[in-house]
C-alpha cells in the first residue's frame, strides 16, 4: 500500500500563537512544530520552510523532501505533487495561504486563504484551535494547539532534530544570554547575566556564554557540550529539550503555559504582579521590564537544583557577554 502524503508548510515568518507577520524567520517556531512528525512518521512528508531554518530540518529522518523557499514563487511546479492527502499550512502570509489552497489535497488544516476582519482564517477542522491559540483564551502548549489543528490527541510526541552533534559534555552550565530580533522584551538584564556567571564561578562550575550565533549546527555542537542551559524564552530553549538537556527557562513577555519541558528543567517568572503579563509585545511600556523582576537569586537557586554541587572543571574561553546582536542571530 503506497504511503500516505503530507505536506507540511512552516518556514517561520509568523507564529502560530500570535497574529503578527515578520521579515524574520523565528527558528523556534519552526523547531517547535517538528513534534508533528511523529504523528505522520508512516507517511511521505514534505515540509516547506525558509531556507534560513534549512539546518533545523535537514538530515531530519521524518521528512522525506525539504523544500527551501521564502517566496511561493521559489517552487518549482516539478517540486510538488499533483495531489496531497494531507496539507497542513501553518503560515499566515496570504501568499501562502493562497498557494496552500490551490493545492489538490485530501484534507487542509491550518491557515486558509480566507481572510476574517482583515485577519488570518482557518480551515474547519483547525478553527477551535487556532482561534482559541490566538485569542489567548487559557493558555495550552504549543504541542496541544498544533495535534488538536490537525485533529490528533498530543500524547507527549518531542521535537525531531535530524542534526546529530558529536560533542562531550564538558561544561556543565551554558549562559545562552542573546534573544533574537523580533522579541527583545525577552531578553534578561546584562548585569544580572554577568552577576548569576560570578556566582556560579564561585560554586566552582564550568562555565561557557553562549557561542555560534551565526551556525545553527555549530550553536546545536555548543548546547550539547552543555549539562545544564540557562535560557530565556528562545531557539536555544527548545533544542536544550531535544538534546535532552536540563534547562532553566526565563519568562516574562510570553505565556510560560506554552511550553512544556518534557520533565528536563524549571520555569522562572517575574516575581511581580502586573496585568500586563504576558503581553506578547515586542517593546515594553512600563517602566521597567517584567525581566528585571526575574532576580539573580531566583535562577541560581534553581540551577542548584538541577545540577549536583560537586565541582566542575575550570571553564575555559569565550565570547564576552557584550557580544553584539545582529540580525543574522537566533
Amino acid at each position: 500500500m503506497a504511503k500516505k502524503t503530507v505536506l507540511i508548510i512552516k518556514h517561520g515568518f509568523s507564529e502560530v500563537c500570535d497574529q503578527g507577520l515578520s521579515t524574520v524567520v523565528s527558528y523556534g517556531d519552526v523547531f517547535r512544530c517538528t513534534c508533528l512528525l511523529e504523528e505522520f512518521r508512516d507517511c511521505r512528508v514534505t515540509w516547506i520552510s525558509a531556507p534560513a531554518a534549512r539546518d533545523l530540518l535537514e538530515q531530519n529522518h521524518l521528512i522525506d523532501q525539504l523544500i527551501l523557499a521564502d517566496r511561493t514563487d521559489q517552487i518549482r511546479p516539478n517540486d510538488l505533487l499533483d495531489r496531497y492527502d494531507i496539507v497542513i499550512n501553518l503560515e499566515k502570509q496570504p501568499d501562502w495561504c493562497r498557494f496552500a489552497a490551490r493545492l489538490a489535497a485530501g484534507r487542509r488544516y491550518g491557515f486558509s486563504d480566507e481572510i476574517i476582519e482583515g485577519e488570518a482564517g482557518f480551515y474547519p477542522d483547525s478553527a477551535r484551535a487556532l482561534s482559541l491559540a490566538l485569542q489567548r483564551d487559557g493558555y495550552r502548549t504549543l504541542q496541544e494547539t498544533l495535534f488538536q489543528t490537525v485533529g490528533r490527541q498530543w500524547r507527549g510526541q518531542r521535537y525531531v532534530l535530524g542534526y546529530r552533534p558529536k560533542v562531550a559534555e564538558i561544561y556543565d552550565i551554558g549562559l545562552n544570554h542573546h534573544v533574537g530580533p523580533k522579541w527583545p522584551t525577552k531578553r534578561w538584564p546584562k548585569a544580572y547575566w554577568q552577576q548569576l556567571h560570578d556566582r556560579l564561578s564561585r560554586d566552582r562550575y564550568a562555565l561557557s556564554w553562549q557561542q555560534s550565533l551565526h551556525s545553527i549546527r555549530h550553536y546545536i555542537d555548543w548546547l550539547a557540550s552543555c549539562r545544564l542551559i540557562v535560557t530565556c524564552d528562545s531557539l536555544g530553549l527548545h533544542l536544550g529539550l531535544a538534546l535532552r538537556k536540563q534547562v532553566v527557562a526565563l519568562f516574562g513577555p510570553t505565556a510560560p503555559e506554552q511550553i512544556h519541558m518534557y520533565g528536563l528543567g524549571i520555569k522562572l517568572t517575574p516575581a511581580c504582579q502586573r496585568d500586563c503579563l504576558p503581553c506578547f509585545g515586542s517593546h515594553c511600556l512600563g517602566v521597567d521590564s517584567c525581566m528585571e523582576h526575574l532576580t539573580v537569586d531566583m535562577v541560581h537557586e534553581a540551577v542548584g537544583m538541577l545540577l549536583d554541587r560537586q565541582p566542575g572543571q575550570k571553564p575555559v574561553a569565550a565570547p564576552p557577554i557584550e557580544t553584539p546582536l545582529t540580525a543574522a542571530a537566533f
